[in-house]
This record gives structure tokens, sequence and C-alpha cells, in this order.
């Protein structure tokens, strides 16, 4: 259970195919009772060590208590299903402390073709 910084929802696609883009969004509630620095981070579990980073531009906000706030990531799809791993942490001490986890299945989108069969017709008088 979170102390400071709770991670209550991630925003994802429920599939994704291979070598896209994949935005989400982790939404975080700061529970502290004064104004807090709250940061995000994230990785991809997918068989491969170690995991790949999920990028965040703006990865850390000072929250007012009791606010939340969503942080934008991004990543690109591997060729298989991913668990993406949300972590926040709260600053104090001189220092951030790790506070919470939340992870989020993605599947890999499958490619069904368009055309299964088509012709080509000539249709220029001789």
């Amino acid at each position: 259970m979170a102390q400071v910084a709770e991670i209550f929802l991630i925003e994802a696609p429920a599939e994704a195919a291979a070598g896209s883009r994949v935005d989400i969004r982790v939404h975080i509630k700061s529970n502290a009772s004064t104004w807090a620095g709250i940061r995000v981070g994230g990785a991809l579990e997918y068989g491969v060590s170690p995991w790949p980073g999920i990028t965040f531009p703006n990865n850390w906000a000072n929250f007012p208590p009791g606010e939340s706030y969503y942080f934008e990531g991004y990543f690109t799809m591997p060729d298989k299903k991913v668990t993406i791993h949300a972590y926040s942490y709260y600053y104090a001490d001189g220092r951030w402390h790790f506070d919470d986890e939340k992870t989020r299945d993605i599947k890999l989108a499958e490619l069904v073709p368009i055309l299964s069969e088509f012709k080509i017709t000539d249709y220029r008088k001789v």
C-alpha cells in the first residue's frame, strides 16, 4: 500500500501491433498531508533482461495534498505480449523513496490479411 504516491490507474490499449508506438497514462494520487514531490517510472516485462524502460518525458511533479495527476509515457511494442510495471516515488529527506507499483498487460495484436485473394482483369479494348 502506498504511503504517499498511490498509483490508481494505468491507461493503455488492450493490444498493440509489433513495432507500433504505445501511449500510456499512469494516474497517481497524493496521500500526503502537505505538498509532495512525486515521480513515476516504468519498465516492460516480456522475457528479456534487463527490462526495457518506458519513456516519460515529464516524470515528476509537485502535488497538493489529496490531488491526483497523470503522467504520459510511451514505448515501442515488441513482438510479444508485455506487462507494464509502473512505479511511484516520493521525495523526502533529500532523496526519492519507492512507494507503489501497479501492472497492466498488453496483448500483441494479430495481423489479419485484408485481401486473401484478388484478381486483376484487363478491360482494355484490343
